[in-house]
């Protein structure tokens, strides 16, 4: 690798020289600066941006901490996030803690270790302790799409309004007529947009029956397998919401599998708005969380940690939003 001391043996000229004619910096001949400048490039030199952000105490490099790839949802977020840093010089680093809380200890201590300059973690990812316990160190750290069951006051965080996000999903089936509707839910993790849509469901007067409740964990899988044992009552719904748009794409497949149409017999709405949600057939009527907006808002906040600014807000809500495509409809007659 050259260096400027190679350049500097080269050109004649002290190392001082070359720097500052590299950087723009002191007083040199414009002459000398433009040879020395030539054979920077002619000599194949690159600057040693480690040793330059290290003596300025940061590496440019945030941190985004998830539960996991596979989500569909999250490499939205993830190409939003450095997207947006990137503007500002930074690399993203990604970690995957696949729910497991001791892992995402380990990957935090190697972070720390390469001196990241800050983090954002999604939701689900660690344990608030141990955020806590990080933030105590003086770690730059935002929360991002922080899970429904469990605040965290006082720690910058940016969310969405699952709460609305709920009530949007029962206006809608609510709005075409829909009385008889199940749903699917990832407990505890979406107890926000299950509150939501209960919420909406008893000032109409209809509460959603206890038996038309199903588990799932947010996989296709589940929604499949929840879908199965609804399609086993004595009477059917004529819609689900699923609690996220993977278990939506499930329960889609278990109703097709069953011989029945979406949405003629049986209408779907999910949670999330992933991109393939639009290219099902029928496409997905979802509630949309917007993910660019939730990346902008997180690495604007860790950014403005990072260079020390004050006046940054504490947190941020999402308002979230109905797409409405072809997987609902009115109620069969």
């Amino acid at each position: 690798m050259v260096t400027i001391y190679d350049i500097a043996k080269v050109a004649g000229v002290g190392k001082s020289t070359v720097a500052n004619a590299l950087t723009g910096k002191g007083t040199v001949n414009e002459a000398t600066r433009q040879r020395i400048l030539q054979l920077a490039r002619e000599m194949g030199y690159r600057p040693n941006l480690v040793a330059r952000n290290l003596s300025q105490h940061k590496t440019l490099t945030i941190a985004l901490i998830l539960p996991t790839l596979v989500n569909p949802f999250y490499p939205e977020i993830v190409e939003a996030v450095e997207n947006i840093v990137r503007q500002h010089d930074y690399q993203t680093v990604i970690c995957n803690t696949h729910y497991d809380f001791a892992l995402a200890r380990e990957q935090m201590d190697r972070l720390i270790s390469r001196w990241i300059d800050g983090y954002i973690i999604m939701g689900t990812s660690m344990e608030l302790n141990d955020i806590i316990r990080y933030i105590k160190q003086g770690l730059p750290i935002v929360l991002c799409d922080w899970q429904e069951n469990e605040s965290a006051p006082g720690i910058a965080q940016v969310s969405v309004d699952f709460y609305r996000a709920g009530q949007i999903a029962a206006e809608h089936l609510l709005e075409l007529g829909h009385r008889s509707i199940a749903v699917i839910v990832d407990k505890p993790w979406q107890a926000l947009r299950l509150e939501g849509f209960q919420s909406m469901m008893l000032a109409a007067g209809i509460p959603v029956p206890v038996e038309m409740i199903e588990a799932g964990n947010s996989t296709f899988e589940s929604g499949y397998a929840a879908t199965k044992k609804l399609l086993a009552h004595p009477v059917l719904p004529t819609a689900i919401f699923a609690a996220n748009d993977l278990m939506a794409f499930g329960a889609m497949e278990a109703v097709l599998e069953k011989g029945l149409r979406v949405p003629q017999d049986i209408s779907i709405i999910g949670l999330d708005d992933i991109a393939i949600s639009a290219h099902l057939r029928p496409p997905l009527t979802t509630v949309a969380l917007p993910k660019t907006r939730l990346a902008k808002e997180a690495a604007e906040l860790l950014l403005g940690q990072i260079n020390g600014n004050k006046d940054m807000q504490v947190s941020c809500l999402v308002e979230p939003y109905l797409v409405v495509r072809q997987s609902t409809a009115h109620p069969p007659t």
